[in-house]
């Protein structure tokens, strides 16, 4: 069975490609990702270094999460708004549209396009470990 991938989704991809040269995203980045998408409101970057250090055991300094954060936003993830002295950032992708585009590009990267290969594969793995 060969997957289709949404048009929708589709065109999330090419927008990354398009923007941000295929620029992937560190697990650190992801991390920072995750702590945006659990808060409904815009997040200021003391409260996401807070939240990502005691939700992951880091302990990252405020420029180390100002350096992911800015990388973010040059790739087209995140949005930086100003308010008074602090910028406050914003997902552009939410996290469903990341998941799913994660996992379209795994599924044609590793599978040809072939869902049930992938599935087929992860069973296989699955009955190895029992």
């Amino acid at each position: 069975m060969i997957f289709q991938v949404p048009f929708q989704y589709e065109n999330l991809i090419i927008r990354i490609r398009q923007e941000n040269k295929l620029k992937k995203v560190s697990d650190a980045e992801e991390i920072i990702m995750s702590v945006i998408w659990s808060n409904e409101e815009p997040m200021a970057l003391d409260e996401i270094r807070t939240k990502a250090n005691a939700t992951c055991g880091k302990d990252w300094k405020p420029q180390t999460v100002s350096t992911f954060l800015t990388r973010l936003c040059k790739k087209g993830f995140i949005s930086s708004a100003r308010k008074g002295r602090y910028h406050f950032y914003t997902p552009l992708i939410n996290r469903q549209e990341y998941v799913k585009a994660s996992y379209n590009l795994l599924i044609s990267r590793f599978y040809h396009g072939d869902e049930g290969e992938m599935i087929s594969e992860i069973k296989e793995a699955i009955k190895k470990e029992l």
